[in-house]
């Protein structure tokens, strides 16, 4: 079986660090995948000595990492909004972690042991459908892309598919109207500082419907011009 839970840790560490590229912050994900793929090749390694691991370790390791990636992520998903991978992974190793430890054990329990068991491992398959529902389907992260255009603002990254204008241009919510001004002014300024005028028109119009600058922060206002301000000098 270790080689099953090494291939399973191994594949969804990859895909974390795939699909984090799609992020606001991807180091987040990427970080959990690749903690996911050293775990996975440890497996492989553990598969290949020859005193033989406790059927018990691999599913207990993904149980805990799990649970505790559970509250991490949601952490993120909820509070911070950075991240909205790490909770349905995570809560995916504590579906498989938890249904093999239970199996290990299953033909020594009791009936209403079993039936706990059946009852306790639905329960946490409901509740990572609800995590898969409330991150990835539904799940949006508006101000954390603003937060993540203005560190690339700052760092000079303005174009390209991971540059400050490509972030701004996904920071927009239908219900959080607010956002959305945030947004279309730091775009608004930056191709007015880059004299693209066709795209400062553009996103100045949507910010006027909004209530133009005055909607905005001034502390917003102020950082982005900023750290154009900054790129300008250097």
């Amino acid at each position: 079986m270790t080689l099953l839970y090494s291939v399973i840790s191994t594949v969804l560490g990859v895909i974390l660090i795939w699909m984090s590229k799609n992020q606001p912050f991807p180091e987040h994900s990427k970080n959990f995948g690749i903690l996911l793929i050293v775990l996975g090749s440890l497996g492989f390694i553990a598969e290949q000595a020859e005193r033989e691991v406790g059927p018990t370790i691999e599913p207990l390791i993904l149980t805990i990492l799990g649970g505790i990636g559970v509250v991490i992520g949601l952490i993120h998903a909820i509070r911070t909004r950075m991240d909205v991978l790490i909770a349905p992974s995570s809560g995916f190793l504590l579906v498989v972690g938890t249904i093999a430890l239970f199996s290990n054990e299953w033909s020594s329990l009791s009936s209403f042991e079993q039936i706990s068991a059946f009852i306790l491992i639905s329960i946490i398959i409901l509740l990572n459908i609800y995590l898969i529902f409330r991150t990835l389907l539904i799940g949006k992260l508006p101000l954390a892309w603003s937060q993540s255009g203005l560190r690339q603002l700052r760092r000079g990254m303005i174009f390209g598919e991971n540059g400050a204008i490509s972030c701004f241009e996904k920071a927009w919510d239908v219900d959080e109207e607010h956002l959305n001004a945030m947004a279309y002014s730091a775009l608004s300024i930056i191709h007015n500082h880059f004299e693209n005028e066709e795209e400062h028109k553009k996103w100045n119009q949507r910010l006027l419907q909004l209530g133009g600058l005055e909607s905005v922060d001034k502390t917003w206002i102020e950082a982005v011009e900023d750290s154009l301000q900054n790129l300008s000098n250097n």
